[in-house]
């Protein structure tokens, strides 16, 4: 059986936990979409992560696809946990770093991601919170391609943004 590191990366409140929980239950791993605000995710375990609705510390979840097995790897956003993210990044195979729709590229997202390309590390590109209010759509795929990488490329459309 292979195996594959998956890290979740992003800025902080960018939704990386709630995406981790959507994929645990997309795959199976979980009956039921665990909610960051009520305190029931299946990454955030640590009793001030529940209680201030942030991740402190990595956590790893694994589930198998086909021959591989999956460790998805839900990383802190927050600039002062950031020696948190430096422990995983030397296991990905791979990353998914989260940009939210609202807030746009920050700070840390142009930190993550210059990190990601000097190791190499493939990444995914993944703009959640495209159903809040203040959702942009072509104003933040400008941002990324100015301020991130120009190579993106849009894998899906929006439809209802902000709705």
């Amino acid at each position: 059986m292979h195996l594959l590191n998956l890290g979740i990366l992003a800025h902080v409140d960018a939704g990386k936990t709630s995406l981790t929980e959507r994929l645990l239950h997309s795959v199976g791993v979980t009956d039921e979409i665990g909610s960051v605000d009520a305190g029931n995710t299946r990454t955030d375990t640590l009793a001030l992560e529940r209680q201030r609705g942030i991740t402190i510390k990595s956590a790893v979840v694994s589930f198998p696809i086909d021959d591989v097995t999956v460790n998805l790897i839900d990383t802190p956003g927050h600039p002062d946990f950031i020696a948190e993210v430096e422990r995983v990044l030397g296991v990905l195979d791979g990353a998914v770093l989260v940009v939210s729709a609202v807030e746009g590229v920050q700070a840390q997202t142009r930190v993550l991601m210059r990190t990601l390309q000097r190791l190499r590390i493939p990444t995914l590109l993944f703009v959640n919170k495209i159903d809040r209010r203040g959702a942009r759509y072509g104003g933040v795929l400008r941002a990324i391609a100015e301020r991130l990488t120009p190579a993106i490329v849009p894998m899906g459309r929006v439809e209802g943004l902000g709705a």
